[in-house]
């Protein structure tokens, strides 16, 4: 070996500049592990508090589903019972207005002709009496009480004389 005091000074300047660096590499590994830790503790803390709002959150969603159903099955009910209300109020309101309806003009007239002259009519037309029918349907026509009917009058008229002509015909 060779003990060079020239070789001897730069390999202790050598072992002096690598102590140094070696220290300050210790530095930065003890500063690297000390961050380490503080990562580490507050990731914990993180997970920690993350599993709470997981844990959170999956039970406001639980809530929120229990509480969905809740309401959606009493909606339908509501819906359902409404329907059926509505349905029946329609059905009773149809019912009153059909039956208490006003009638038009000419239905209350023809029934008011009717009642005054049908008993009479069937009578004098069962004992073949066709001039007295003929005759009160002429005044009827006349009638300003019945110009509603006319048509119906005019009609009833005219069978009426047709079931004389063929009553007066001899039979073949």
């Amino acid at each position: 070996m060779n003990t060079d005091p020239k070789n001897n000074e730069s390999t202790e300047g050598l072992s002096a500049g690598q102590e140094k660096l070696i220290r300050e590499l210790e530095n930065i590994l003890q500063e690297t592990e000390k961050r380490a830790r503080e990562f580490q503790a507050d990731w914990s803390k993180m997970f920690d508090q993350n599993k709470t709002l997981r844990e959170e959150n999956h039970r406001i969603q639980r809530g929120y589903e229990i509480l969905r159903i809740q309401k959606g099955g009493f909606g339908f009910k509501m819906l359902l019972a409404s329907g059926i209300g509505g349905f029946v109020t329609a059905l009773l309101l149809c019912f009153v207005y059909l039956k208490f309806k006003p009638k038009p003009d000419y239905v209350a007239t023809f029934d008011r002709f009717r009642r005054e002259n049908l008993f009479e009519y069937e009578l004098a037309l069962s004992n073949g009496n066709f001039e007295a029918v003929e005759t009160s349907l002429s005044r009827c026509l006349e009638k300003q009480e019945f110009t509603a009917i006319q048509p119906e009058i005019s009609f009833t008229q005219k069978v009426i004389g047709a079931a004389k002509r063929s009553c007066k015909q001899p039979k073949q």
